[in-house]
């Protein structure tokens, strides 16, 4: 019997001489990192009844013998899809009381990426962690993979199983971090804070985040070059590099995450007209029809807590979940939605302008970021906007510690290399929507729409920190040190400027505070610093 296309797919083991996604990620990470990683004796494994249910998987032809034996090889394993068959999760007329019947309702494909699911999530569950909250990886985890499933079965573009074990596996590149260097997320909680403050967190330290790493590890497990792509792009699912083959795998993965945040998540509720907006746009599923979906979700919850052995939600939690999405999400509150909707399409049309419009005449020719022309195009443009929305839009102004200094003694080259090396940093530290440009000379100016001024402050830290990292070698055998200085600026109601060129001033003001403090550090401008 043939397999089912959509499923097999994800299950199929790629042709290591083929595999295009080895590359790519190998790229993302420093060899000091892949040293670390390879060394590394406690790493995340893959099981071996999970490596059975894949040889079974890319064989060309697959009948019920093959996936039954396979599966049947854990009994665990095999109780666990006999539970699904027979949930609610799928449609019935009698009931599975074998092996034979549940592979019969699932379907052969299905069978085999559930049960590939439940045996890596049972394996990984057993390994010990260091650096974070366990139980709230794995439950942010499990829901972004129920909500993946809900969401496959709504729009009907990929397979239900397919994005489930892609959503399932989203995050693991955080096992492997916590292995290698447990004191990344020693010193903050990781599920308290949104993904992309996480990844920023990440790259501060490593210089890649857990989506990178997660893919690295797929590789090193030799999964097919679908999973490691759907995983690596999972948090940034609009990017230029994202293969067509599985751009809508990453779209749902992407969409699960924030969805699971709005279920786990202290500050889920707040964020939901957003991520409803969010969601409607990148589907076309309405609010009111994700308000159904929760409802779903909710059904759904205790059979999955059964299937994964932990509690998800406690009973309070599910009805507060519920109601607070029937009045979130309910035909009154379209305004609040129009809004949102108007935001994350003005974000998502800025970070497509910084990934495809590099002309020419926008671009520093030495450093490769902006300069300072789109600069001020741009932060006219968002600044307009931010006051229309009543929404928060900051800037970081960059200057490079005593470059002139450095140019006499290194010279010139050295010099233009420093540039280099502190425009690649800023543009790592920051989100693909955010500007980063050179304002001229040694200074550098960063454009944050929707950054309120403590995450701006945040971000500012850790490009400082970033810096100090920094060491630029030159032909004659020296080394140059570099630091940075940085101020910072939000228009928001509590600092409402008059105009951009306002918001400049003020970012060059507390960019002046931190040279006189004494540099190598970054400074926020408050009301009170006016005069």
């Amino acid at each position: 019997m043939a397999r089912e296309a959509a499923i097999g797919d994800v299950v199929r083991m790629a042709d290591p001489a083929n595999d295009l996604s080895r590359g790519v990620v190998m790229n993302e990470l420093s060899e000091e990192l892949l040293e670390q990683l390879g060394k590394c004796k406690n790493l995340p494994t893959l099981p071996k009844a999970a490596m059975r249910i894949i040889d079974v998987a890319q064989r060309p032809e697959i009948d019920m013998g093959m996936v039954a034996e396979a599966v049947s090889a854990d009994p665990a394993i095999a109780a666990k899809v006999m539970r699904i068959a027979n949930s609610a999760l799928y449609a019935r007329r009698r009931e599975s009381t074998n092996l034979r019947q549940a592979l019969i309702t699932l379907g052969l494909n299905a069978t085999l990426t559930l049960a590939l699911s439940f045996t890596l999530v049972t394996k990984l569950r057993q390994d010990p962690i260091k650096g974070f909250d366990f139980n709230e990886f794995w439950k942010r985890s499990i829901l972004a993979g129920s909500w993946a499933r809900i969401l496959a079965t709504e729009v009907e573009v990929v397979g239900a199983e397919e994005v489930f074990l892609v959503s399932l596996l989203q995050d693991i590149g955080m096992l492997a971090i916590d292995r290698v260097a447990p004191e990344v997320y020693a010193d903050i909680s990781p599920f308290s804070m949104d993904h992309d403050t996480l990844a920023q967190h990440e790259k501060s330290k490593l210089s890649v985040d857990h989506c990178d790493v997660g893919a690295w590890l797929l590789n090193d497990w030799n999964m097919p070059e679908v999973l490691v792509g759907a995983v690596q792009h999972s948090h940034d699912p609009s990017a230029a590099d994202v293969d067509e083959s599985y751009r809508d795998i990453v779209k749902i993965t992407a969409l699960s995450g924030l969805l699971a945040d709005s279920c786990a998540s202290p500050r889920g509720a707040e964020s939901m007209p957003a991520i409803a907006a969010h969601v409607k746009q990148q589907t076309g599923i309405s609010p009111e029809r994700l308000s159904d979906m929760y409802d779903i979700l909710i059904e759904q919850i205790p059979e999955a807590e059964s299937v994964f052995e932990m509690n998800l939600m406690e009973e309070d939690e599910l009805q507060t979940l519920m109601e607070t999405a029937h009045e979130t999400l309910l035909i009154r509150n379209l305004n609040v939605f129009s809004q949102a909707a108007e935001l994350v399409e003005r974000a998502e049309s800025l970070q497509e302008e910084n990934q495809v419009l590099k002309q020419e005449n926008s671009i520093d020719e030495l450093t490769g970021a902006y300069n300072r022309r789109h600069f001020e195009d741009a932060l006219n443009e968002e600044f307009e906007f931010a006051v229309k929305q009543n929404s928060s839009l900051s800037m970081i102004f960059v200057d490079i510690d005593y470059f002139k200094e450095a140019n006499d003694n290194y010279g010139h080259q050295a010099g233009d290399e420093v540039l280099k090396r502190v425009a690649d940093l800023l543009t790592e530290m920051v989100r693909s929507s955010d500007v980063v440009a050179r304002f001229g000379g040694d200074e550098f100016v960063v454009v944050l729409p929707g950054t309120d001024a403590e995450r701006t402050a945040l971000v500012a830290g850790r490009i400082v920190e970033g810096a100090r990292q920094l060491e630029v070698n030159t032909d004659d055998g020296r080394t140059v040190k570099v630091t940075l200085s940085l101020g910072t600026a939000t228009q928001d109601p509590a600092n409402n400027f008059k105009t951009s060129a306002g918001l400049i001033r003020a970012a060059d003001s507390a960019l002046y505070n931190s040279k006189r403090k004494g540099r190598d550090c970054h400074t926020s401008f408050t009301a009170e610093d006016v005069a």
